[in-house]
């Protein structure tokens, strides 16, 4: 069973966006020690998360205290941000909970994520259970000299010059991310 979400809905007596609310601070207490390997990440859920689940386009998932999922949901973007479960409840279906939950609230089978390659060992499981395709590969994304993988980008053709071919305009092939 999913339980509900924090509500994410804008309420003019909500706390101001640098005043978490209890079930804000909760779901950031338990964020904070499962999320070493990045950096100023208190800063963004603070920053980013909170003000997003205050006005409708990120979402707060946590499953009783032993996981949350967060996501954002905005005109163009989809995005799984982050999902975290506690060591003690790993591999008793709680990640699975978690993405059914977010992918729901998403409206999206294959919205985008990124996992730094250190951790796919422990997601690949689940991103093959849902289908999802790495896209990309990023030195630094979020970590110096850490690799960190992107899945379900769309793909676009690039924006260039045609190439000449035997008296043909032809548009090069390669496909790029968007």
């Amino acid at each position: 069973m999913i339980f509900d979400p924090l509500p994410s809905v804008a309420r003019p007596a909500s706390p101001s966006p640098l005043e978490l609310s209890a079930a804000e601070a909760q779901a950031l207490s338990f964020l904070l020690p499962l999320s070493t390997d990045y950096p100023g990440i208190a800063q963004w859920f603070s920053q980013k998360v909170v003000p997003g689940a205050r006005q409708g386009t990120r979402l707060l998932l946590p499953i009783e205290v032993v996981g949350l999922g967060i996501a954002k949901k905005e005109t163009d973007e989809r995005k799984i941000c982050t999902v975290r479960v506690a060591s003690s409840h790993v591999g008793r279906g709680i990640g699975v909970r978690l993405f059914d939950g977010l992918l729901k609230w998403l409206d999206d089978d294959r919205p985008h994520l990124t996992v730094s390659a250190t951790k796919l060992p422990q997601f690949e499981r689940i991103f093959d259970y849902y289908g999802f395709n790495v896209t990309s590969a990023n030195e630094g994304l979020y970590v110096p000299r850490m690799t960190e993988l992107g899945y379900n980008e769309p793909m676009t053709l690039p924006i260039a010059k045609p190439i000449i071919s035997n008296g043909m305009n032809v548009l090069p092939t390669e496909f790029h991310r968007a």
